[in-house]
């Protein structure tokens, strides 16, 4: 072979090896993540509830005999002491049937004193003495019958409380047990707190530390409340307990019944509940059969990986764990969609933005 083809052949055959060469494809950029610790609970837990005021006691005042208002001197939000006339019917009927039922015990009186003046001469008989006593007794029973009758036209306050509300209208001819006005005992007012049926065993324990109320239109103030019972029958619309608990005694004058109150409840947590954590909503993703995993993160090889968790309900914008992962374990808390086992990522810094996939 000449020199010259050679050389052509050595050039072919480095062309052919420089064409078989095939470039090395780039590596992908690590993916660009939020990351967060897992929360340990504190030691204390608070819970918001909305309630609602109410009077200790409320009371529609009604007479036990009927007639015709004459008397109604109360208005709707007024202030009452005990013993204050309430509603009055017009008593001009009352008075006469005790005057007559009066009379005729009168007459029976004597009746009875004439037949034992003549039982004792022997000329009247045991049995005309007889139907004379039980003639007076039954006359007794009668002005005893209109006394009380004419005491039932009258209605006085039971209670120190607040006129909520006037059934009727004044000169209204009203039946016997017919509600003429509300009067509610604020002598001691509280809230009444809806629970529901996962909050009734806590509220029913005795590691409520503090309950406390709060007014929209009272900014900066706070009230302490007592718990006083719990309702064990659910609400029929709503299925949710009654807690009700008392405001303080010393209460604005503007604080009524029927106002909406915020309240917060915080209590104590069991060492079962103190093992729990918690982390963000938006951390924790499901898997196809039905569990619940969360995404850590490991600084030394910068990727991730799926660990399974168990979760008890919800805190606010956070899930509680109990179990899968302990405090401090960092994770991935925003864009965990996107994520597979092994995947490489970077810390977001705080001026980056957070690049979710679409």
């Amino acid at each position: 072979m000449t020199p010259r083809l050679s050389i052509l052949a050595l050039t072919g055959a480095f062309a052919l090896t420089a064409c078989s060469v095939e470039p090395v494809a780039s590596e992908a950029p690590p993916r660009l993540v939020q990351i967060g610790e897992v929360q340990a609970l504190s030691g204390q837990t608070n819970h918001e509830f909305v309630g609602r005021v109410e009077a200790r006691l409320s009371v529609d005042m009604a007479f036990q005999v009927g007639g015709q208002l004459a008397e109604l001197p109360l208005n709707e939000g007024q202030r009452i002491a005990q013993g204050d006339l309430v509603a009055q019917l017009d008593l001009e009927d009352f008075r006469r049937a005790e005057r007559e039922a009066r009379v005729q015990l009168q007459q029976a009186r004597n009746d009875l004193d004439r037949q034992r003046t003549l039982h004792e001469r022997g000329i009247a008989s045991q049995a005309a003495l007889d139907n004379a006593q039980t003639n007076y007794d039954l006359r007794a029973v009668a002005l005893e019958t209109a006394r009380r009758n004419l005491g039932y036209a009258t209605l006085e306050a039971p209670f120190d409380g607040l006129v909520s509300r006037r059934l009727v209208d004044n000169f209204t001819i009203v039946s016997p047990g017919q509600p003429v006005v509300r009067i509610q005992d604020v002598g001691e007012l509280r809230v009444s707190i809806p629970v529901s049926e996962d909050m009734i065993a806590t509220f029913d324990r005795s590691n409520l530390r503090t309950l406390q109320a709060t007014f929209s239109f009272l900014p900066g103030q706070t009230f302490d409340l007592e718990p006083r019972e719990l309702v064990s029958e659910p609400d029929a619309a709503s299925r949710t307990y009654r807690a009700i608990a008392a405001l303080p005694a010393d209460l604005p004058a503007n604080i009524l019944p029927g106002m909406t109150a915020s309240v917060t409840a915080e209590f104590e947590r069991t060492s079962a509940e103190s093992a729990t954590v918690r982390v963000p909503v938006s951390a924790v993703s499901e898997r196809p059969d039905g569990s619940r995993a969360v995404w850590v993160y490991d600084a030394d090889t910068g990727t991730v990986s799926s660990r399974t968790v168990e979760t008890n309900g919800l805190q606010g914008a956070h899930v509680i764990l109990t179990g899968g992962a302990e405090a401090g374990t960092p994770i991935v808390t925003a864009g965990v969609s996107s994520l597979h086992e092994g995947m490489r990522v970077r810390p977001l810094s705080e001026s980056e933005p957070l690049d979710l996939p679409r």
